[in-house]
């Protein structure tokens, strides 16, 4: 199992991963992606392949490595590829790191992670924490370097991301290692080994072993860190990583010479020599060359051991390795010590000490150049802090309003369920009331009609009786009586009609006399009576009239509501008024 892209070249760099001339073979990979890139269209492929060939340069020439990476990253943000963005901007950013530009690292890294959280891609913000984190190691602020460290390895196990989560902890094991809290780093180092044993990651595996190492060669227990190293060797060699073996002889050639077996620190030491000069990396060879020389002095093989430290000093000052200069020279006012030649050795004291003031600047200059660096870092942060506080003031805001917002839509919505309620409670209210007056005035027309059918028998009897009258003085007396008891019943029955029928259906006289303004009280009367769909009998015997004049009556009343067709209904039409 291999890392995918950003982490594979995130964790190498972490274990010393180191340049190499590009191979025949590397060559024709090359030429094969230029040609792929000539005849792609689609954007997408085409950021691929220039990613791909941003990798190919990584271990040649980074600022070739670095316009490919640069081009996709361009390509990117035109094509709106969120992920392919936040792989570019990963590849440069590491990029930038190989080249000792941190700001720019730090740039690129804090744009992929801005990018990460607003699209919620958990997996490649673990990758640009882990990033970021590194700088921050880099310039020296080894507190912030831990937050974004455990960030990382926050997203790498809720992403359940193993190779993550190994690297992760590997990481934090060398913080801990750095500060020799070797018990602790022991522990994150043992997590990370377990899982990189389960993946089956071999460089992986060699380099937490090589680093496990460190910890016996810290703690004086050197045959401790022999038996790891060889175990880190053998996984070395079967992943093919020169770099990974040449930094386990380096540490067993420390082991040993520590140990004062002299001839096999040198044997490991001139291994690693052997390897970096096949791998090209002059620096690693001149400490190689300064290794052999402090070996060699302690054999007393004081030529060989000038040769080696000769050599390192020439590699130095060609290349400008003030480090390795000062090493050298320290070297050579030993060597010359030892044999005795005080004048040589005072020479190449004056040069230890001038490249040792010479470094002395440069760290105090590195130093003020990490914590300007770290000024800005931490400006931006704070900046990126603020940001996030303003969308995160601003979203709170309209979530509250709406919160707000929707809970005066519900209290309206509620005030007008209940005003509803309370109309249709009214209304039933109102409808029961109308319903009891309907069946009131119903009754009190049953009982007018039964009272006038009374009267009109007492009225018949009265007449008979008048009839049968033998004195003329008392026929007309009844006479008189019968006409009064019907004109007062006929009075009072209209009456008591019209103030029941009006509680009942109080508008319909307006409406009626709205629309026929020429209508008299007794068609009106007339149109009550049809209102409540009585027949023309019942009419009769209610107000005593005869049927015809009744009829007669009904016919002027359609013409004057305008019923000129018969088939028109007239109960029917004053129903609907």
């Amino acid at each position: 199992m291999k890392f995918d892209k950003p982490l594979r070249c995130l964790f190498v760099l972490l274990f010393c991963c180191l340049a190499a001339p590009m191979t025949a073979q590397d060559k024709f990979r090359v030429d094969s992606l230029l040609n792929q890139l000539n005849v792609l269209k689609e954007i997408q492929p085409r950021i691929e392949v220039l990613l791909a060939l941003s990798s190919e340069y990584e271990s040649t020439n980074l600022k070739i490595s670095l316009r490919y990476a640069q081009k996709a990253s361009a390509l990117a943000y035109e094509s709106n590829e969120i992920k392919l963005q936040v792989s570019a901007l990963m590849s440069e950013s590491f990029i930038y790191y190989s080249l000792s530009d941190l700001k720019n690292a730090m740039e690129t890294a804090l744009k992929a992670k801005e990018i990460c959280e607003k699209n919620d891609l958990k997996l490649d913000l673990a990758i640009a924490l882990d990033a970021i984190g590194m700088i921050y190691y880099d310039i020296g602020d080894k507190k912030k370097c831990s937050q974004y460290y455990f960030q990382s390895l926050k997203y790498y196990e809720a992403s359940s991301y193993k190779v993550g989560i190994a690297k992760s902890l590997s990481r934090i094991g060398i913080l801990y290692l750095d500060q020799k809290d070797y018990k602790t780093a022991l522990g994150y180092f043992n997590k990370s080994l377990v899982i990189a044993k389960e993946l089956n990651v071999q460089d992986g595996i060699a380099s937490i072993l090589n680093n496990i190492a460190n910890i016996y060669i810290g703690l004086e227990d050197n045959n401790k860190a022999l038996e790891i190293l060889s175990e880190s060797l053998k996984f070395s060699v079967e992943s093919k990583n020169p770099n990974m073996v040449a930094s386990n002889y380096v540490n067993k050639g420390k082991v040993y010479y520590n140990l004062k077996e002299y001839p096999s620190a040198l044997k490991y030491d001139q291994l690693a020599l052997k390897l970096f000069d096949t791998l090209g990396n002059l620096n690693r060879q001149a400490t190689c060359h300064i290794r052999i020389g402090e070996v060699e002095l302690a054999l007393k093989q004081y030529d060989l051991s000038l040769v080696n430290a000769s050599t390192a000093l020439k590699i130095g000052t060609e290349q400008g390795f003030k480090q390795i200069m000062y090493e050298s020279s320290q070297l050579l006012h030993k060597i010359y010590l030892a044999r005795n030649d005080i004048v040589s050795a005072y020479k190449y004291t004056i040069l230890e000490n001038q490249w040792k003031d010479s470094l002395a600047l440069n760290e105090k200059a590195k130093n003020l150049a990490s914590l300007e660096l770290q000024y800005q870092f931490d400006k931006r942060e704070q900046q990126e802090l603020a940001a996030r506080q303003r969308r995160t003031i601003f979203a709170v805001g309209v979530i509250a309003f709406l919160v707000l917002g929707i809970i005066i839509i519900l209290l309206i919505l509620n005030q007008l369920r209940l005003k509803a309620k309370k109309s249709r409670l009214e209304k039933i209210s109102l409808e029961k009331e109308l319903d009891f007056k309907k069946k009131e005035l119903t009754f009190n027309v049953m009982s007018l009609m039964k009272q006038n059918e009374m009267l009109a028998e007492i009225s018949r009897k009265i007449i008979q009786i008048q009839k049968e009258a033998e004195h003329e003085e008392t026929r007309d007396a009844l006479k008189k009586v019968g006409k009064e008891i019907q004109k007062s019943s006929e009075d009072e029955t209209l009456k008591e009609f019209s103030l029941r029928f009006k509680e009942v259906h109080k508008d319909f006289y307006d409406a009626l006399l709205h629309k026929f303004p020429d209508l008299t009280p007794s068609e009106l009367k007339l149109c009550a009576f049809l209102k409540l769909n009585m027949t023309t009998k019942e009419i009769s015997e209610l107000t005593g009239q005869r049927l015809n004049t009744l009829e007669n009556a009904r016919y002027r009343l359609r013409m004057k509501l305008g019923i000129s067709n018969s088939e028109v209904n007239l109960v029917t039409f004053l129903a609907q008024i």
